[in-house]
């Protein structure tokens, strides 16, 4: 959980104040209005560190869901000696 947790923050929050605070300045709208984004860190990177967070977490929920609950083991109490 902490795996896929720590992976889901480095790809959402971690990456995004980086390229928030270290991004290029915005450049002007060009001729066709297209606006050209140059980030720090490449979008596809986020992405994938995104989706590896969130199959980390599949595949621990599944594991959850097709393992056997623990078992207590219940001491029965000994029979009363006989005087």
């Amino acid at each position: 959980m902490g795996l896929g947790g720590g992976l889901m923050l480095l790809g959402i929050v971690v990456m995004g104040l980086i390229n928030d605070l270290a991004g290029a300045p915005h450049v002007p709208v060009e001729e066709e209005g297209a606006i050209v984004a140059t980030p720090v860190v490449s979008p596809d990177l986020r992405a994938y560190i995104i989706a590896l967070g969130l199959l980390v977490w599949f595949v621990y929920g599944v594991y959850k869901l097709t393992s056997a609950p623990p078992t207590a083991e219940i001491d029965s109490p000994a029979a009363p000696a006989d005087d």
